[in-house]
């Protein structure tokens, strides 16, 4: 193939994997979802990450791997959301990443030993994160994660909030 070909294979790639990516989060966000639409969601989680390891950079792939391991919480699959957790992680800390996107695997640790009724290893991920998180300078990265950790099934709110004081 001619680079230009490549090219446009590869951008026409990328358009699939960012399609694939915002169908599983419509899936993961739609408040009653069928059996289908729950294996449509996490075929679809796959498909991007997939598409993005031929595409994509190590943030992407990462990104990826934390999708995957979120779909696969909400499924309650435990062991799956643990091995793809673990792959996000093990990605940040190879490539030395400080900010939203280890808080963010910090917390996919935190939802997937949730999902495997492992509440000691929940609660450490989830201090974890929030020690990121209150490093973090970017509101708009802080808020989103923030967000994500908050609906970590079985957490408690941070000191302060929503606990009357």
């Amino acid at each position: 193939m001619s680079e230009d070909a490549n090219g446009a294979e590869g951008a026409a790639r990328r358009l699939e994997a960012v399609a694939a990516f915002n169908r599983a989060w419509e899936l993961i966000d739609s408040a009653c979802r069928t059996t289908d639409e729950d294996d449509e969601m996490l075929a679809a989680a796959f498909a991007s990450r997939y598409l993005w390891d031929s595409v994509g950079v190590e943030e992407q792939r990462a990104v990826g791997d934390w999708q995957i391991a979120h779909v696969a919480s909400v499924l309650g699959h435990a062991d799956l959301a643990l091995r793809w957790a673990k792959r996000a992680l093990e990605r940040a800390i190879q490539n030395g990443w400080t900010d939203w996107r280890l808080a963010s695997c910090y917390e996919g640790m935190a939802r997937a030993y949730a999902t495997a009724g492992n509440g000691r290893e929940r609660d450490h991920w989830v201090v974890l994160a929030r020690a990121v998180l209150d490093s973090l300078d970017d509101a708009d990265d802080r808020e989103l994660i923030a967000s994500q950790l908050a609906s970590v099934p079985g957490i408690a709110p941070p000191d302060g909030i929503g606990n009357g004081s």
